[in-house]
């Protein structure tokens, strides 16, 4: 499974249906894992816009796949996802079906990726982000650099 516990940052571009440019995207996220599947907190801003809070729960059910609930601002969102095996794949929409959402994540270099579209009524956008997990830099009293620093 490509989802891990912990602290993501992630990148990447919305591009709105009929433009030619993506809007910056920038999306951190915690994820927590327990007996019964996994916890993802964070937000997501745009560029020019308000950050928007995110809460998803998945869970696995009986049938081999994932059981989502996702608040993506004042979206509420439920879903089904296949997260076993690469592509992980999965399909969100709210109650009053006028929302549907699609995402795949999949490997990139020291991360995954994660790619989706999203229709509203009639309106259409596409994303992509590349996340990465965050490392803490270790500092110690007992470090020494190897290197000779320039005089």
């Amino acid at each position: 499974m490509l989802l891990q516990p912990g602290e993501w940052y992630g990148k990447g571009s919305l591009l709105t249906e009929g433009a030619s440019l993506g809007e910056a995207l920038v999306c951190n996220v915690i994820v927590v894992a327990d007996e019964g599947g996994f916890t993802l907190t964070g937000q997501v801003t745009a560029e020019d816009r308000a950050a928007s809070q995110l809460s998803i729960r998945i869970a696995p059910n009986e049938v081999g796949t994932y059981t989502m609930d996702a608040r993506v601002g004042a979206a509420a969102l439920d879903g089904i996802a296949k997260l076993e095996s690469i592509p992980n794949l999965g399909l969100l929409w709210n109650e009053a079906q006028t929302l549907s959402s699609t995402f795949t994540l999949f490997n990139v270099a020291n991360g995954f990726g994660f790619r989706g579209f999203v229709r509203e009524n009639q309106r259409t956008l596409t994303w992509e982000i590349a996340f990465h997990l965050k490392q803490d830099v270790i500092k110690g009293d007992n470090v020494v650099s190897l290197h000779r620093r320039r005089r």
